[in-house]
């Protein structure tokens, strides 16, 4: 098969970014918003390659305290996935709120089943509570930095974990995750910044040919590998046809 374009299953657009800017990048995007409204001003957008989410940031004060459980319902309704949401151990909003907030989440998403990325800087055996107190599928974990053991236990809970460049040194988190758990990420414009390649949402080419190096395949190996893993966490929330044509046919093309 030819080799699909690359994968950033969590990225950071304006969201007036100029469509010709988009389909400059080259790549299909998992777009994040950090509040409601952020995703209120894209939900009409009609970009072939990026698909766009429905998130409440954890460590933004204003997305925390504007939440509101009926509007997230209706936002999910329209969203193909849900992030950014989770916990923010080292931000401003006490995380009794922010627990508040991720359980509603939660408890939305056992109704409306979406993909999730999730946060869970300085929180992670906090947000890992919190999954198995409200357990739902197609669960993301971003950018993780948990200990070999707390990486065990989101293993065991069934999470995927998509990791930016900066994250490519961290080999006792890397060993391990299983490969068939790995998505690439670049959390544009924060996890790519020491990035040796491309610095724009798509531009994952340094964890492909890490993580090839880690496990002894080609980079097209590893992108097809990517790509596969990412069908499977869609199918997992049955949401394949929430995404748009360009990636519901990239899927079928894989092996």
């Amino acid at each position: 098969m030819r080799t699909p374009p690359p994968l950033d299953t969590h990225a950071h657009l304006a969201a007036d970014i100029d469509p010709a800017a988009v389909r400059g990048l080259g790549a299909f995007i998992l777009g994040m918003t950090r509040s409601i409204d952020e995703f209120a001003a894209v939900s009409s957008r009609r970009d072939l390659r990026v698909s766009w989410g429905v998130g409440v940031h954890p460590g933004l004060v204003r997305s925390i305290k504007a939440f509101d459980a009926s509007a997230f319902s209706a936002a999910v309704e329209s969203a193909a996935f849900v992030g950014e949401v989770g916990l923010d151990g080292g931000g401003r909003v006490p995380l009794a709120d922010q627990a508040r907030v991720l359980r509603a989440v939660l408890e939305e998403l056992q109704r409306q089943p979406r993909v999730v990325s999730v946060h869970s800087s300085r929180a992670q055996f906090q947000v890992l509570r919190e999954l198995h107190r409200t357990p739902v599928e197609g669960l993301l974990l971003h950018w993780w930095t948990g200990s070999a053991e707390l990486t065990e236990e989101a293993v065991r809970l069934g999470c995927y974990f998509s990791l930016p460049p900066a994250m490519m040194s961290s080999l006792q988190v890397l060993e391990v995750i299983p490969l068939e758990r790995l998505l690439p990420e670049t959390d544009h414009p924060y996890g790519d910044r020491r990035n040796a390649g491309a610095r724009q949402p798509g531009g994952v080419a340094e964890v492909e040919r890490r993580i090839a190096r880690l496990h002894g395949l080609e980079s097209r190996e590893v992108r097809i590998q990517f790509w596969q893993n990412f069908r499977t966490l869609v199918d997992e929330v049955d949401s394949r046809q929430r995404f748009g044509a360009a990636w519901r046919t990239t899927f079928e093309h894989l092996p």
